[in-house]
């Protein structure tokens, strides 16, 4: 048997076609698709495949969902993706199998109670990231989201597939530094890589003048890049504010 009908089961159910146009923030009628339970509570697993089948079936690719998973074209790669909720706001922890091994982990913020967290939460997703996982595992690239280039590094050609910054905000504008992709390009392209592919999560916050720094390479602390957002010369606001950037290289 297969990885992938080991994953899925042998009778993985097929989703009816997507409503056209991408989803980005959840109507009332993307809730009544994808999110009632039968009476109807909310259901967090309904939800997010619902969503996340209707996401690519806007950029035409067919999915196959089966057990919280969403096999876009009815193989591998697949995507999960998992609401942890709490009082006020949660977290989306999402999860794509690239092959058996490679499983990519993001996780994004929520804010609001309940179905309104989870809301805000798959809009940041989809805003983060989704464009350059399109891109990259599923061959969908919308240039105004992603861009790609051509890297060669250690001998071993890449192309890269960068999403633009993302932000958020309350009561302040974000304000990235000028140069800080550069920076970044420079110490990504220093590292020793050798799979088949790779990505990076940086994320800067900014919480009444306090700052944080995470940088992530294939799910693991990154200190280079960590390091390299320190240096850089962030604005302090009273606010809060987040920027927040996507990268994966696939060999070529």
């Amino acid at each position: 048997m297969s990885f992938l009908a080991k994953l899925f089961g042998k009778n993985p159910a097929v989703k009816a076609s997507a409503l056209p146009g991408e989803v980005v923030g959840l109507g009332d009628r993307a809730a009544d698709v994808t999110g009632g339970a039968a009476d109807g509570e909310f259901n967090p697993t309904l939800r997010t495949t619902g969503y996340l089948s209707e996401l690519f079936g806007a950029h035409d690719v067919a999915s196959v969902v089966h057990n919280g998973w969403v096999a876009p074209n009815g193989e591998l790669p697949a995507i999960r993706a998992t609401w942890n909720g709490r009082e006020g706001a949660g977290r989306l922890d999402v999860e794509v199998l690239v092959r058996e091994g490679v499983l990519i982990e993001e996780c994004f913020a929520g804010v609001g109670e309940s179905e309104a967290g989870l809301n805000d939460a798959l809009a940041n997703f989809t805003i983060n990231s989704f464009h350059v996982l399109l891109a990259a595992l599923w061959g969908q690239n919308d240039a105004s989201q992603v861009t790609t280039e051509d890297w060669r590094l250690q001998g071993k050609r890449y192309t890269a597939y960068i999403g633009n910054f993302g932000t958020r905000s309350s009561d302040v504008t974000p304000e990235v530094p000028s140069g800080l992709f550069a920076e970044i390009e420079k110490v990504i392209k220093l590292e020793p890589l050798t799979e088949e592919t790779h990505w990076f999560r940086l994320f800067f916050g900014n919480v009444a003048g306090q700052h944080t720094f995470e940088a992530l390479r294939d799910n693991e602390t990154w200190e280079v890049g960590e390091d390299c957002l320190k240096a850089m010369p962030w604005a302090s606001s009273d606010g809060c504010y987040s920027v927040r950037l996507f990268a994966v290289l696939r060999a070529t």
